[in-house]
């Protein structure tokens, strides 16, 4: 079993990975100029990924 600490890297490491991924699907490190719909959907993405690190880290704190 991995401990809280490993476990909490894993959650990190795979919130980043979907990071990647989502923001490689927009279009994000492309050269184009994007769309305010791309825009605000990358902001909603953000915030929902930076909630899910916030309850990882309090869940591994607690736990």
């Amino acid at each position: 079993m991995l401990d809280k600490f490993s476990l909490f890297v894993v959650v990190l490491v795979l919130v980043f990975c979907f990071y990647l991924v989502i923001s490689l699907g927009a279009g994000v490190f492309s050269k184009k100029e994007k769309k305010p719909e791309i825009q605000k959907y990358l902001k909603s993405v953000n915030i929902l990924l930076i909630f899910i690190i916030i309850v990882g880290a309090i869940l591994t704190l607690f736990l």
